[in-house]
């Protein structure tokens, strides 16, 4: 049902998600020029040319936001609404780390005699947040599978 607190839980980790794709994850300075990391990958200052993409960014977070719409309409079947709920928390984790694995692996496409620093911006620490709300989401479904088994021993 959609008035249950985790369908809250999914529905904010999507619009965390979906707010991802018009935020910069990491700011990457090369010289005086910042060159931006958003989800689709590296954008060089100068040119405005992709320089690194990262599809799998993408792929990754559309994944863990079609999973959580899926999971939100199966409420009749609360096993399987929890096993997909574990593999989305799996795939926002893997989300996150491949976020800082992609930023580093971009830093290979300098060379080694530029001066580069790496400064996370808001949107790499907001992919944290559909984390905590997923987890939430398996707590309080296991919660109402607990309550349900609770009135089957009942009758």
């Amino acid at each position: 049902m959609l008035q249950r607190i985790q369908s809250l839980y999914l529905f904010l980790a999507i619009c965390l998600n979906a707010a991802i794709f018009s935020l910069d994850l990491a700011h990457i300075k090369v010289g005086e020029l910042y060159n931006t990391f958003t989800i689709y990958g590296l954008t060089d200052a100068d040119t405005g040319i992709q320089v690194y993409p990262s599809i799998s960014l993408v792929l990754l977070c559309l994944i863990s936001m079609v999973v959580s719409l899926v999971i939100i309409f199966i409420y009749k079947k609360r096993q399987l609404q929890i096993k997909l709920t574990q593999l989305n928390l799996f795939l926002q984790l893997s989300f996150v780390a491949a976020i800082f694995f992609m930023v580093d692996a971009s830093l290979a496409s300098y060379t080694s005699a530029e001066v580069l620093s790496v400064e996370y911006s808001a949107g790499a620490f907001l992919a944290i947040l559909p984390i905590v709300f997923i987890y939430l989401a398996i707590r309080a479904i296991k919660k109402d599978e607990a309550l349900v088994r609770a009135a089957d021993r009942i009758r």
